[in-house]
C-alpha cells in the first residue's frame, strides 16, 4: 500500500508540473487593466526611471542606457514580425547606418540632437527600399536575405573607410549636458535614451492598436483575406517595413550616444541574432516582450560571463531553448498569466484588450495587442 501512495504521489506530482509547463505554452489574451490603473502605472514608472539615474553608479546608467536601446529596437522589431509576421534577421544593419550616419555626422560638426532625425530619414528610406523587394519573398526566403543583409554590412562598413575610417572605426566625445542641468554625462544620456523608449512605447501603442494594427494583423495571418477586407497588403508590408528600419536607426543614434565608439565589428551577426533573440524571449506580438527581451540580452550574457567566461556563449543558447520550447510566449506570456487573477479584480472603466487579435507561434494564436502598462 505504502508503495503504491508513492507511486500515485510521484504521478501526482509528475502531473501537477506537467500542468503547469502546459499551462506556460499556452497562449494569453491581453491584460484588460483599468484606465486609471494603466496611467497609474505609466507615471510611476516613468517616474521612478527619471528619478533612478541620480541614485546610481555610472556604469548602472550604461547598462539601462543600453536595456532602452534594445527595447527601441525590439518594439520595432515586433512590428515587423510579432505583429506583421515578416522575419527579419538584418536589423542589424539598420541599427549600423543609424550609428553612423550620427557618428560622421557629428565628426563634420552637427549637433548630436540633430543627427537624430537625420537618421531617422535615412534608415526609414532605406527600409522602404528594402521592403520593396521583400515584398515577393516570405517566411524563410525573406530570413535568408535579411540574414544576407547582416553578414555584408561589417563588410560593406570596412570599403567605405573614407568615411567610416573602416576598422579602426570612429571615437567620439559627444553628448555632453547643458550646464544649467547640473547632470553628469551618463545620466543625461540616460535620460535621453529614457525619453526615446518613452515615445517608442506611445507610438507602438497607436501604431498596433485599432485600425492600423487590424491591418497589420490581418496580413499576417491571412493575406488573401486581408485583400478582401479592402488591406493594401503591399502598401503595409513596405511602410512597417520602412517605420521598423526607423525605429533601429533611432537606437543606433542612442547608442552612439552611449558608447561613443562605433566599429564594423560591433554590427555583425552576433547583434542581428540578439535582436531577434529579444523578441522571441521578450513575447513575439507584445510591446512590454520588448523591455523584458532587452533586459534579458543586456544581463544574461554578463552574468554567465561573470561566472565562467567559456560557458557564457552555452548558457545563453541553452536559455533560448528553454524558452523556446517551455514558454514560447515569451515573459510576457508569464507575466499575464501571473498578473491576470490580480488585474481582473481591479475596479474601473476598462478597454476591453482581450477580445483583441494574436500572433501565432506553433501553429496557436496569442492575443497580439499589448496590455496597457499593466503585467507588461
Amino acid at each position: 500500500m505504502s508503495d503504491e501512495r508513492r507511486t500515485s504521489g510521484g504521478m501526482g506530482a509528475f502531473g501537477a508540473v506537467r500542468q503547469q509547463l502546459a499551462r506556460l505554452r499556452e497562449p494569453h489574451a491581453p491584460l484588460d487593466a483599468p484606465t486609471w490603473l494603466r496611467v497609474a502605472t505609466f507615471c510611476l514608472v516613468a517616474g521612478v526611471a527619471a528619478l533612478l539615474p541620480l541614485y546610481v553608479q555610472p556604469y548602472v546608467n550604461f547598462d539601462l542606457s543600453m536595456v532602452m536601446i534594445y527595447a527601441i529596437v525590439g518594439m520595432g522589431l515586433n512590428l515587423l514580425t510579432g505583429f506583421n509576421g515578416q522575419i527579419s534577421l538584418g536589423h542589424s544593419a539598420f541599427f549600423a547606418t543609424g550609428a553612423y550616419v550620427a557618428a560622421v555626422a557629428i565628426q563634420d560638426g552637427w549637433h548630436y540632437l540633430a543627427v537624430l532625425p537625420v537618421a531617422v530619414v535615412v534608415t526609414f528610406v532605406l527600409g522602404y527600399l528594402f521592403g520593396l523587394p521583400a515584398l515577393r519573398l516570405q517566411g524563410l526566403q525573406l530570413a535568408l536575405v535579411t540574414l544576407a543583409l547582416a553578414i555584408v554590412t561589417p563588410s560593406a562598413i570596412k570599403r567605405l573607410d573614407d568615411f567610416t575610417k573602416g576598422q579602426e572605426g570612429i571615437n567620439l566625445y559627444t553628448a555632453q549636458p547643458p550646464e544649467w542641468t547640473g547632470l553628469e554625462r551618463d545620466q543625461w544620456v540616460y535620460l535621453l535614451c529614457l525619453v526615446g523608449v518613452l515615445v517608442a512605447w506611445i507610438l507602438t501603442r497607436r501604431l498596433s492598436t485599432g485600425r492600423i494594427g487590424r491591418s497589420l494583423v490581418a496580413v499576417r495571418d491571412n493575406e488573401t483575406v486581408a485583400r478582401t477586407l479592402g488591406v493594401r497588403s503591399s502598401r503595409t508590408k513596405t511602410m512597417v517595413f520602412a517605420i521598423s528600419a526607423a525605429y533601429t536607426g533611432v537606437g543606433g543614434v542612442l547608442y552612439v550616444y552611449v558608447v561613443q565608439f562605433v566599429g564594423p565589428d560591433s554590427f555583425g551577426l552576433v547583434m542581428a541574432i540578439a535582436f531577434i533573440s529579444l523578441i522571441v524571449v521578450g513575447g513575439l506580438g507584445t510591446i512590454s516582450g520588448a523591455v523584458f527581451g532587452a533586459f534579458f540580452i543586456t544581463y544574461v550574457p554578463e552574468w554567465t560571463a561573470g561566472i565562467n567566461q567559456a560557458a557564457a556563449g552555452m548558457v545563453y543558447g541553452l536559455s533560448l531553448i528553454i524558452f523556446m520550447f517551455v514558454m514560447p510566449f515569451g515573459i510576457a506570456g508569464l507575466a499575464r498569466a501571473a498578473l491576470r487573477p490580480v488585474v481582473d479584480r481591479v475596479p474601473g472603466k476598462r478597454g476591453l484588450l482581450s477580445g483583441q487579435g494574436a500572433p501565432t507561434v506553433g501553429g496557436r494564436s496569442a492575443a497580439v495587442d499589448e496590455e496597457e502598462l499593466v503585467g507588461s
